[in-house]
């Protein structure tokens, strides 16, 4: 039997055609795994990889983010076993910006959601306090010792204290008084 060789540059399944007649660089079947390997040699494992789950639903004020909001960044605190969630909605219809930026994390040891930081307005009806923009992506984002940093290369670097508790979102239009930020 001959032994069929492919790359896979294209990345895309086609399931509809015979192994024998997909074109290179599209696959038939596929798992979703991890290769696993240590540094001072080239022996590796592969080892089933988790898939993506829905972990939480984000409201406020007891309304659901619309269809438009999007993570504009994400951190994982693994010694901590924390998501953070940086959410940015340009159509929260509860909002008097017609906007709503959050912080928010999940720990997934004990299913907990924890809304950081909540935005809403920053007191002139037209923007929020962080001021997030999803042409903006939160690239920047560094947690030391208590404290998370983050930057989108738009608003200054700021830094949260994550040990700090915090209330659950109402109708208050911002829970932002922890948020700090420094010119660099």
């Amino acid at each position: 039997m001959a032994n069929i060789q492919r790359n896979f540059i294209a990345g895309r399944m086609n399931k509809s055609l015979d192994e024998r007649l997909v074109p290179n660089g599209e696959y038939i079947d596929a798992l979703n795994v991890r290769l696993g390997s240590t540094e001072g040699s080239e022996v590796g494992s592969v080892e089933n990889s988790k898939g993506n789950t829905i972990l939480s639903t984000l409201s406020f004020d007891g309304i659901e983010l619309s269809n438009s909001a999007r993570c504009i960044g994400a951190f994982e605190d693994g010694a901590n076993e924390t998501i953070y969630w940086f959410v940015h909605d340009p159509a929260f219809i509860a909002s008097p910006t017609a906007k709503l930026d959050l912080i928010v994390s999940y720990n997934t040891t004990n299913n907990a959601t924890t809304y950081n930081v909540i935005s809403a307005n920053d007191g002139t009806n037209i923007k929020t306090t962080l001021n997030f923009s999803p042409y903006n992506l939160i690239t920047g984002v560094n947690l030391i010792e208590n404290l998370l940093y983050f930057t989108d290369n738009y608003n200054p670097p700021r830094f949260i204290n994550v040990n700090r508790s915090y209330n659950s979102p109402s109708a208050a239009p911002n829970y932002f008084d922890n948020i700090s930020s420094e010119s660099y």
